[in-house]
């Protein structure tokens, strides 16, 4: 059977690890726009920590899913795993414009 609160909880937990990976790489953008790159880097490493974590809830998640032969599915978890999937993107695009900042200032 389907335990709703459990994958409730999960579910806010992935949302608040994501949440905190984004707003930390976009700090770390910030930063690096500042000509801060130590805080930048610190950051970066802040939110990939914050990612990490949501990403092995996540993982949890689909574990019991398998082990139980039986969906998990909820709106609030389809919501996580977008969250999730937000925060990858933006570390990427976090990443990149670092690069492009560093490629400039040579």
């Amino acid at each position: 059977m389907v335990d709703v609160e459990k994958i409730s909880l999960t579910a806010m937990e992935i949302i608040t690890y994501a949440g905190l990976a984004k707003s930390n790489y976009m700090m770390a953008l910030k930063e690096y726009k500042a000509g801060n790159k130590e805080d930048a880097t610190k950051k970066m490493e802040e939110g990939s920590d914050a990612f990490l974590k949501a990403h092995e809830v996540h993982s949890k998640i689909l574990t019991d899913e398998m082990e139980k032969l039986e969906p998990q599915v909820c709106l609030l978890l389809v919501h996580a795993e977008d969250q999730l999937m937000g925060a990858e993107t933006v570390r990427l695009l976090v990443d990149e414009l670092m690069e492009l900042y560093a490629a400039k200032e040579c």
